[in-house]
């Protein structure tokens, strides 16, 4: 490493350009490559026409959401201590104000209704401790993060009404209830000792001493964010987590408050979320309960007679979208492809062990791939229209059968037409919209964080 200040020379890469075992490590390495016109036709062959949409009917709201998080350093004096802050927005759009931002017989925008729409986000903000920070005098990081993470959680974040603290939800989406029916979240460790022992969360009780070492135990540990932490490490993974589940957390927290007031609302709304159905790392387990949430709430509104919500999880970035990016250009305008675990195997990820089913413990989703009637190709996702995985033989078959979907690949299709736009590479306005309010820029924003977590932490 070099130090402050210190340059790197010109010449340092000479060494691994004239090194024979490089080259023939480089040779030996297989990856994604472009493919041959006829490999591309057998890739493409079993792409189908997409659905049609002209009898879709769109939501009458959009929600989307998208996050993003920085970790600010104290001072310039101490670069590996560490404030960890988490940014995560929402932006509403009412299809029916969003269609009448041009006049009758003109192209141009009205710039006031673009104005409300900005001013319909809702961006919340959490901090963290991260490297080297003990939080409220705790033993030591780890367990000053975990108190954190637990207040964070424990926050009301409603604006009116009822309180909604997305602790609550976590335990309100549980699927185990205690004796008397109440739902509950179980720990079976300690995390600061590591003594098994059964702890029991409830609404009512959210914190828990440990019989062993006296420490307190908190119902967001179920979430295990903690155990990305160390006492003097880089804890950024652990902050990329965090974000990853809040993200999460504050969709379905989102679902489950307006199917509450009123479940035909729900049934016109469309959630639209930044990345892949699918939680990972530690808190990866909370996927399950947010696939079982949804589709019970589904099942309720399919017994109304309304049609499910409409859930998409839209890919900016990874392999997925690489690949989908490299046969482009052999694709016919309005195809799809549901993305089975055989084509991702063998197409995309090149395993030759394969698991028995992809994303097993982190997707709550199903991916596809579809190029519009304009040209333009997405990534997006549908949550899986079952409880669980439990029948997994069954499950791998039922996940991409399409029929299994009903009205809702036709209904994601129809919104990303209508939304999409030039400005940004297979872009749609809702989450450009969500991003512009969730993302922190190199400057000012991160500048600014830096500077008040140096101001706030030394007084």
């Amino acid at each position: 490493m070099p130090y402050k200040g210190e340059k790197a020379g010109k010449g340092g890469h000479a060494d691994f350009v004239s090194n024979p075992d490089i080259l023939t490590f480089l040779s030996d390495c297989e990856y994604l490559r472009e493919p041959s016109d006829k490999e591309a036709e057998i890739m493409i062959s079993d792409f189908i026409d997409a659905p049609e949409i002209s009898n879709s009917v769109l939501p009458s709201y959009v929600i989307a959401s998208d996050a993003s998080k920085k970790d600010s350093p104290i001072n310039d004096k101490l670069p590996s201590t560490q404030i960890g802050y988490v940014k995560i927005s929402h932006v509403l759009v009412d299809l029916n104000n969003y269609s009448n931002l041009s006049e009758i017989h003109s192209n141009y925008i009205d710039p006031f209704k673009v104005a409300e729409i900005h001013r319909s986000a809702n961006p919340l903000t959490y901090v963290l401790p991260g490297s080297n920070i003990r939080y409220r005098s705790a033993t030591n990081v780890k367990n000053g993060f975990r108190k954190a993470v637990f207040e964070q959680l424990d926050r009301n974040i409603g604006n009116n009404g009822s309180p909604v603290r997305l602790l609550d939800v976590l335990i309100n989406i549980s699927n185990k209830v205690d004796c008397n029916g109440n739902k509950e979240i179980i720990i079976e460790k300690c995390p600061c000792c590591k003594t098994n022992h059964i702890f029991s969360f409830l609404l009512n009780r959210k914190v828990v001493k440990c019989n062993h070492c006296n420490q307190d135990i908190y119902a967001s540990d179920w979430l295990r964010l903690h155990e990305d932490i160390s006492d003097f490490g880089n804890n950024t993974s652990a902050m990329t987590r965090m974000m990853n589940a809040l993200e999460h957390l504050l969709f379905i927290s989102l679902v489950v408050q307006i199917f509450e007031k009123d479940p035909k609302s729900l049934s016109k709304t469309a959630f639209i979320l930044d990345g892949p159905l699918a939680i990972f790392g530690q808190p990866a387990k909370l996927h399950a309960r947010i696939m079982q949430r949804l589709y019970e709430i589904n099942q309720q509104l399919k017994s109304q007679n309304l049609d499910p919500v409409l859930v998409i999880g839209l890919q900016k970035t990874g392999e997925l979208v690489d690949y989908t990016v490299m046969i482009d250009k052999y694709l016919s305008r309005n195809k799809i492809k549901i993305i089975s675990d055989d084509y991702r195997y063998k197409y995309i990820k090149g395993c030759d062990s394969p698991s028995e089913n992809f994303g097993h413990e982190t997707y709550y989703g199903q991916d596809f791939i579809y190029k519009t009637q304009s040209g333009k190709i997405f990534n997006f996702a549908l949550p899986y229209p079952f409880g669980s995985k439990e029948n997994l033989t069954q499950f791998v078959k039922d996940k991409v059968d399409y029929s299994k979907y009903g009205n809702l690949i036709a209904r994601a299709c129809k919104l990303i037409n209508y939304f999409e736009m030039d400005l940004y590479e297979n872009a749609i306005v809702p989450v450009a919209l969500a991003h512009r309010h969730a993302s922190i820029s190199i400057v000012p924003g991160s500048k600014v964080l830096d500077i008040i977590s140096g101001l706030n932490i030394n007084r």
